[in-house]
């Protein structure tokens, strides 16, 4: 026994010490400056200044509905219903607060209730949850990472309206329980570190784009080069298949629909970054407008955001998230509700 604890004090005992160090530093010194959904994800210090100054600037409180039961949406009624992912649940510094300062009555789902943002504005439509009673436009927003999946996963019969599923979006996974240590964020840390599997990249821009204290880095998740730079065959042909089974199911029930799509990070930046390593520009955004047109019920934010940084408009998406700031959300917000105003004027 005696012989197996001194081996245990010289080969088990210095990395259970190690491991326990390396724990003890990355929550208690890392964590803390450690912000943003991708500075979480990564470890990347931040600290927290940056984040303070950008919130004295958002509104405070929330000025549209907050639906969390399917069954819900049989009672409400505002001019526009939401449907979207992470870009649709920032609270009050949401897209649609902004919406409502143009007068514009917003309801919006809660992520939990669905996976696929496209599948869930089916199914309330197919089951005629929602009609002309109690919306007058819909907005279905899903990110450009993940559009072209979700079109290849929508399905006419799919899915019972009130069954939700559990959201699967990058930029989210692997962020710290805030209640307890965690051993396999450390061995998140190492592999990151020292494997070269990093899921947050990092690129130079050409001047500054962030009030933070790297003005030029711009941090952006992995699968924003990894899903595709292009939308490709068979996806084309179902794109425009599924907007127009949406947008007349939609007129049946006297309503109109809005798709809207959120500019990757890497996208809105990608002409900026100092010889760009990560291959051909991405061009998601120009295969939609391509495939359904220049029109109000297709929202391209990419074409809303640009605008933005050509004027040196800086911290449009945050420094140290995948999502836009108040600022994306302001112009988005208005740009929305014009068309909205547009849309309704039309009926």
């Amino acid at each position: 026994m005696k012989k197996f604890l001194i081996k245990l004090s010289y080969t088990v005992l210095p990395v259970f010490i190690l491991l326990f160090g390396l724990t003890a530093y990355l929550n208690l010194y890392i964590r803390p400056q450690a912000t943003g959904d991708l500075g979480r994800l990564a470890f990347v210090i931040i600290g927290q200044e940056y984040g303070q100054r950008i919130e004295q600037n958002e509104l405070t409180d929330t000025y549209f509905n907050k639906v969390r039961e399917t069954e819900d949406l049989r009672n409400i009624h505002v001019n526009v219903l939401t449907i979207g992912d992470s870009f649709s649940q920032q609270e009050h510094a949401g897209y649609q607060n902004y919406m409502a300062q143009e007068g514009v009555t917003v309801a919006n789902t809660r992520r939990d209730l669905y996976d696929n943002p496209i599948q869930y504005a089916w199914n309330l439509l197919d089951a005629g949850i929602v009609d002309s009673t109690n919306i007058d436009v819909m907005v279905v927003e899903v990110g450009e990472r993940d559009f072209s999946l979700r079109i290849d996963n929508f399905r006419t019969d799919k899915v019972e309206v009130g069954e939700p599923d559990m959201p699967d979006e990058g930029g989210e996974e692997n962020v710290w329980d805030i209640r307890k240590w965690s051993l396999l964020r450390t061995r998140d840390f190492l592999v990151y570190r020292y494997a070269g599997r990093n899921p947050v990249y990092e690129a130079e821009l050409d001047r500054d784009f962030f009030s933070s204290k790297d003005p030029r880095k711009l941090y952006f998740y992995y699968a924003d080069v990894l899903n595709g730079l292009t939308i490709e065959e068979p996806i084309r042909t179902k794109v425009k298949d599924v907007f127009d089974l949406l947008t007349t199911k939609a007129r049946e029930r006297g309503i109109a629909l809005i798709l809207m799509i959120p500019v990757d990070k890497y996208d809105l930046y990608q002409d900026y970054i100092v010889n760009n390593p990560y291959g051909h520009p991405k061009r998601v955004n120009e295969d939609v407008r391509e495939l359904l047109g220049d029109i109000p019920e297709v929202m391209l934010c990419k074409y809303t955001l640009q605008p933005l940084l050509e004027n040196g408009e800086k911290d449009v998406f945050l420094f140290d998230n995948s999502h836009w700031s108040y600022k994306g959300s302001e112009a988005v917000g208005k740009e929305l509700s014009r068309r909205v105003k547009l849309l309704l004027n039309r009926q």
